[in-house]
């Protein structure tokens, strides 16, 4: 690659890449193309942990390492996060992958049910299938660009969940 000049575009793991492609000789020009931004509102996390507090979750699905990462940043900045731990202690914990994985265990969060390869939502709901939900609150993000926090009224089924973080209570 001696010679060459290698575009990397990727945000996440980009300086890793420039490493590699340099490794082999080329000259590298590092441009994220593209970078996640969370869309968090403190005052719904707020609001959130208030009503979790008042009624409890039996499930919590946790779907991405970012939206992890950014729930626990915005329960930091609004000192919260021992309230959220405190709740996730008392509840079920579902991780998709290994990202959220990561993010849960280095907040030594204990984790119940784990999505097995490939990760998708599928898994999650295979790992979940024995824990009876009818009537109970489950805490979950499915769509990283669904919005902002809002609840979501009794849907007719998990795979309806649409909100960025929500909580609900599944129905028959």
């Amino acid at each position: 690659m001696k010679g060459k000049t290698v575009a990397i575009l990727e945000s996440r793991v980009g300086d890793h890449l420039v490493d590699l492609v340099r490794k082999h000789g080329a000259e590298t020009l590092h441009a994220p193309a593209l970078a996640e931004v969370p869309d968090i509102d403190p005052e719904a996390i707020r609001s959130l942990l208030g009503d979790l507090r008042e009624r409890p979750l039996r499930l919590a699905i946790f779907q991405t390492g970012v939206g992890t990462r950014a729930l626990f940043s915005a329960t930091d900045a609004l000192a919260l996060t021992e309230q959220l731990l405190e709740l996730l202690a008392r509840t079920k914990v579902a991780a998709r992958g290994p990202k959220p994985t990561g993010a849960l265990t280095s907040r030594k969060v204990r984790i119940d049910f784990r999505a097995h390869d490939p990760y998708t939502t599928h898994e999650v709901l295979e790992s979940i299938a024995a824990l009876e939900l009818v009537g109970a609150r489950v805490l979950g993000r499915s769509r990283p660009t669904a919005g902002r926090c809002r609840p979501i009224r009794r849907p007719s089924a998990i795979s309806s969940m649409s909100s960025s973080a929500a909580a609900w209570t599944p129905s028959s």
